[in-house]
């Protein structure tokens, strides 16, 4: 019994030492990003935010338990004219891609054509106030 109970333990510090680790990576591909000019970016998608000098730029999946609850707000923004861009990274994987985006959900803000910032995991208050909402 006490070597199931080290297997399972020495299984559950694997993971959870690999999902630090896929954190941290994220992290500093994200932190590479801030103050580069925004890369080419693929598709019709891409041409739209590319054309906004300023944008954000919002990545989700639908399996993503914390999307579901930030996706609505993020599309209610762009509905209302705001450059705000909701992309399913299932659905336009090259255009994460282009982004560095590893996980969603994950905010990429963009003013005079640079990125001024990445976002990981919830959005900001003060984010969300710089495209009209509080």
């Amino acid at each position: 019994m006490d070597t199931f109970r080290n297997v399972v333990l020495g299984l559950v510090g694997a993971f959870v030492v690999l999902s630090i680790g896929l954190q941290v990576v994220a992290r500093r591909r994200a932190a590479r990003l801030e103050g580069q000019p925004l890369p080419a970016l693929p598709g019709a998608k891409g041409e739209s935010i590319l054309a906004s000098p300023s944008a954000l730029i919002y990545f989700f999946t639908p399996t993503c338990a914390a999307c579901r609850a930030v996706t609505p707000r993020m599309k209610a923004l762009a509905a209302k004219g705001q450059p705000v861009f909701a992309v399913d990274a299932t659905q336009d994987p090259e255009l994460a891609q282009a982004l560095s985006v590893m996980a969603t959900p994950t905010t990429v803000e963009v003013q005079a054509h640079r990125v001024v910032g990445v976002h990981i995991g919830p959005v900001a208050p003060e984010v969300w106030a710089r495209f009209g909402e509080g």
